[in-house]
């Protein structure tokens, strides 16, 4: 029972910590009206008369799918500072005092920092969700949306969230974000005829290709057009594989530093 107060006592000050932060939000709704703009503009120019003539499955899908082309990126850039802000602030030092093993504070400090930084991320989501809602007058979109979110989106920011929590420990803070934002487009959005190698074609894309076409059927990106669904369920499987395995690896880290002071 005192891991699980511990826990919950990390994760409340973590979520408090990093959901209070004003550049959170403001960056996350620019985000939203860059990709709503662009969003409304795509399904124009494929129907030429409007949202509503697209097709209904495939309209939800695609629309979260454009969503989190960019919106992963300002989740790895804020939650990259979280162990750097402990370190400067000695909050580590605290935390170090306080029962309860060095496991339990990497996974409160993992799920309430992303916990929080999820929420203006799932704001933006529910402004383009909301204007597919008002453009086809459907209220299974919202239903669809919370499965396409949960097939599509969520394995990819789990994986991103624990490489952006970790990594950091060894990287200066500012040398991982612009090394994330490279790899971003780099390894998710870098089409393979390029000629430059890269990740996207790969199950290991966090970006959700394979969910979007081998799982939900819908074809995006010309380079993974015939996704199977165990392709998709296999990619969902690495991702999440990846992230605990990231965490393990910085409770390692944190570890032997602990053993070495």
């Amino acid at each position: 029972m005192n891991q699980i107060n511990v826990l919950r006592g990390v994760m409340a000050y973590e979520f408090k910590m990093q959901i209070r932060r004003r550049s959170l939000w403001i960056v996350f709704l620019c985000f939203a009206a860059l990709i709503f703009r662009a969003l409304l503009s795509t399904f124009t120019d494929h129907t030429g008369t409007g949202l509503a003539h697209f097709p209904f499955f495939s309209l939800v899908a695609y629309g979260v799918f454009t969503t989190n082309i960019l919106l992963p990126i300002p989740l790895g850039v804020f939650l990259a500072d979280r162990l750097a802000r402990d370190q400067r602030t000695r909050v580590d030092e605290l935390f170090t005092s306080m029962p309860g093993p060095l496991s339990i504070r990497i996974i409160g400090k993992y799920f309430g920092s992303t916990l929080a930084t999820f929420l203006p991320l799932f704001v933006c989501y529910t402004i383009v969700i909301g204007s597919l809602l008002y453009y086809t007058h459907n209220i299974l979109v919202i239903l669809l949306f919370l499965l396409d979110f949960a097939v599509i989106v969520l394995p990819g920011l789990l994986f991103v969230a624990a490489f952006s929590i970790a990594c950091p420990a060894i990287l200066w803070v500012p040398l991982y974000q612009f090394l994330f934002v490279g790899y971003w487009f780099w390894g998710n959005a870098l089409a393979p005829a390029s000629g430059i190698p890269t990740l996207s074609p790969t199950i290991l894309t966090p970006i959700g290709i394979y969910m979007l076409t081998g799982i939900l059927g819908v074809n995006a990106v010309p380079w993974v057009s015939q996704a199977t669904p165990l392709e998709g369920v296999a990619s969902i499987a690495l991702l999440l594989s990846i992230a605990v395995l990231v965490l393990y690896v910085l409770w390692g880290y944190l570890k032997w530093q602990q053993a070495r002071q």
